[in-house]
């Protein structure tokens, strides 16, 4: 058994490292990431092995899936960003397998066909009869739903898998067949000790490994580099685009409509509340009138109908969830009509 010790080579090793490195890089022609949790920890979501991992103690096992709730929340990282950049810009970057299931590579811009999820993910529910399978842009609920897809009505299940579940045949095939047409994987933040995704990376011609800690693989790798994901992303982005400076913009869309005797506040997709809103309250221009919107379980935010007066003009004021560090959003609405808005979201990278 390893010891999860963590740390960064000194500058003279990397500056070697990184050498070799950027010579693989412009040599090779397809080019595939692999990532693990720890891409994912500058972004405040825990990795398991890590020097302050998830199975330093027993309760936080215990609470891994009540943790998915706080997904929503969670904004990618400079990493993320900025292998969405090289991905959608670059034609040698051309694919990323990826053992989270926190959905941030999608959350950064990088296309859903472009990623293998070989574990699933929080963000994609597929129906139990009909196959089809549906991208949520919120975390998909335990709950089963159903499948709305014509004459279909089979149970929808999360995707995402557990340690010791079997893992979905469609994302495994294209993680491999990624990894074998690649001359060159680089692994971002993984302790390569989950089956089948560290053996993956040996079908390449060669494989990289960027981590803090000892793998079992590290001796098999073309090289091994222990440092920060995010440093190591910031120095393959300079290599090729020096004077690009990583951004990522997030959007959410909400709507406030009349659905029989409520007014509602949710999302405009189907199945999708909206998680991200805190607390929502209306009052009319005068100031009086103050209500405030009911949080369901099912996530989405009413208000009784009868409480509100036509022809009115009110100011709905929407706060959202802290951690999205963004101001409430004030709108008007009106009885009869629909109130579009969106939480925004600008994050530059220095």
């Amino acid at each position: 058994m390893f010891l999860v010790m963590e740390y960064v080579d000194d500058e003279n090793k990397l500056a070697q490292k990184y050498r070799k490195l950027f010579k693989l890089i412009d040599n090779a022609k397809y080019i595939v990431f692999f990532t693990g949790a720890g891409i994912s920890t500058a972004a405040q979501i825990p990795d398991f092995r890590g020097e302050h991992g998830l199975n330093k103690n027993p309760l936080n096992i215990a609470k891994m899936g009540i943790s998915e709730r706080d997904l929503d929340c969670k904004m990618p990282t400079y990493a993320h960003c900025a292998i969405s950049h090289l991905i959608l810009n670059f034609d040698k970057f051309k694919f990323i397998t990826t053992s989270n299931h926190d959905g941030l590579h999608q959350k950064s811009g990088t296309p859903w066909e472009a990623t293998a999820n070989i574990f699933g993910t929080a963000y994609i529910e597929e129906c139990l009869t009909c196959h089809k399978q549906h991208i949520r842009k919120v975390i998909v609920p335990a709950l089963h739903r159903i499948c709305k897809a014509p004459n279909c009505g089979g149970k929808l299940k999360k995707t995402g898998v557990r340690y010791g579940q079997k893992v979905p045949i469609e994302p495994l095939k294209m993680a491999e067949e990624s990894a074998d047409k690649s001359d060159l994987v680089l692994v971002l933040g993984s302790s390569m000790t989950t089956s089948p995704f560290c053996q993956l990376p040996q079908l390449a011609k060669n494989f990289v490994i960027c981590n803090r800690q000892a793998t079992p693989y590290d001796k098999d790798a073309t090289i091994c580099i222990h440092d920060n994901v995010d440093n190591f992303m910031e120095r393959v982005v300079k290599h090729f685009d020096s004077k690009k400076e990583i951004t990522f913009n997030y959007e959410q869309d909400f709507s406030i409509f009349e659905r029989e005797d409520k007014v509602v506040l949710t999302t405009p997709r189907p199945d999708e509340p909206a998680v991200f809103v805190d607390e929502a309250y209306l009052m009319s221009r005068s100031g009086s009138g103050h209500h405030t919107f009911e949080h369901l379980l099912n996530g989405e935010f009413v208000l009784d109908r009868f409480l509100l007066e036509e022809h009115v003009e009110y100011i709905v004021n929407i706060e959202f969830k802290p951690a999205f560090e963004v101001p409430a959003s004030e709108v008007t609405f009106v009885l009869g009509s629909v109130t579009k808005g969106k939480l925004e979201k600008r994050v530059h990278f220095k």
